[in-house]
């Protein structure tokens, strides 16, 4: 694979939140994320144990992921008693229009997980799409996660909870 072709993470930081404001406001995406002041100050001040980086096509920066172990008391909060606790709940935002479609998100997610699997705690990755957003959990599935079933999360309406098995109890 050349490296016009390689897909990478990099490291978010401050400068980064312009680039991700204006992705956030974009047709695509803004569908998705009607409260993008959210985003942006969760990226300005992760939460503690959260990590997050821009992901990279081509030498470019063409979207946005974040991720962050849960507790037992936000997964019981949502009635997502199925997942254990220090599971890594994953958002990704593929901010460039013209990388949508074309497999660059699942790729993304791929060295993602990767990089969990390397801490033994953690039992599972989630993603929790809006379960109208169908091409995402298209890409998803793509990227290895399977769609557990539908739930109702306050201020979001009715996701789909995508998971994947790290392998570990």
């Amino acid at each position: 694979m050349s490296d016009a072709e390689t897909v990478s993470l990099r490291p978010f930081d401050a400068a980064h939140a312009p680039l991700l404001s204006e992705w956030l406001a974009r047709p695509h995406a803004a569908r998705w994320h009607p409260e993008p002041d959210v985003w942006i100050e969760y990226a300005l001040n992760p939460l503690i144990g959260g990590a997050q980086a821009l992901i990279i096509f081509g030498g470019r920066p063409i979207g946005y992921m974040r991720w962050r172990k849960v507790g037992r008391e936000t997964l019981d909060s949502l009635g997502l008693y199925e997942i254990p606790a220090g599971s890594v709940d994953v958002d990704i935002l593929i901010g460039e229009a013209d990388c949508v479609g074309r497999g660059l998100g699942p790729r993304a997610l791929s060295l993602l997980v990767e990089r969990l699997r390397q801490d033994a705690a953690i039992p599972l990755v989630g993603l929790s799409p809006s379960v109208e957003n169908v091409a995402a959990q298209c890409a998803y599935a793509n990227a290895g996660f399977e769609k557990l079933r539908e739930y109702e999360a306050p201020g979001f309406g009715r996701l789909a909870l995508m998971v994947l098995r790290l392998g570990r109890r």
